[in-house]
């Protein structure tokens, strides 16, 4: 009894848990890019007492990580889209314009995965692994989508 209490009161909580990206940036370092996605995740775990709280922290973090680097590569590829749409602002035939382009593909791409981590989540009504699997679905997907944008995008 008194073993269970010990590892009951050195649980972390969700509020503790701290992110390192270090292994992740390692595994990604190797090259096995989208093999590394949850890698971060899976060593933050690793680190505390193992628990709901703790595996859910540690996907949002991870999320919120990716997240940070999506926003970057999304501000750097619209931001050279719009240079070339300048550039060839007078050109004919008139190319497509891929500021624009890139924009519509990434509120459609927001909408999706919305949509798709909702569905995630409701699939897990009801159980404890509920708010795991949505930040989960939320790392995954957002973590393609800025190795997508920019492969190396981690590097900098």
């Amino acid at each position: 009894m008194l073993c269970l209490l010990a590892l009951w009161g050195g649980a972390a909580t969700a509020e503790e848990v701290v992110f390192d990206p270090a292994v992740l940036i390692e595994c990604l370092d190797q090259g096995a890019q989208h093999v590394c996605i949850g890698a971060g995740a899976e060593e933050c775990v690793r680190r505390h007492l193992p628990s709901t709280p703790v595996n859910q922290a540690c996907g949002r973090e991870e999320y919120l990580y990716w997240q940070r680097l999506l926003d970057r590569a999304y501000a750097r590829r619209l931001a050279h889209g719009q240079s070339v749409d300048d550039m060839t602002e007078f050109a004919d035939p008139q190319p497509p314009r891929r500021a624009e382009a890139l924009e519509a593909a990434h509120a459609a791409w927001q909408e999706f995965r919305a949509l798709q981590c909702a569905h995630v989540e409701a699939e897990w009504w009801g159980g404890t692994g509920r708010g795991s699997a949505y930040f989960r679905c939320l790392m995954e997907l957002t973590a393609g989508y800025a190795l997508f944008l920019q492969p190396d995008i981690w590097q900098e």
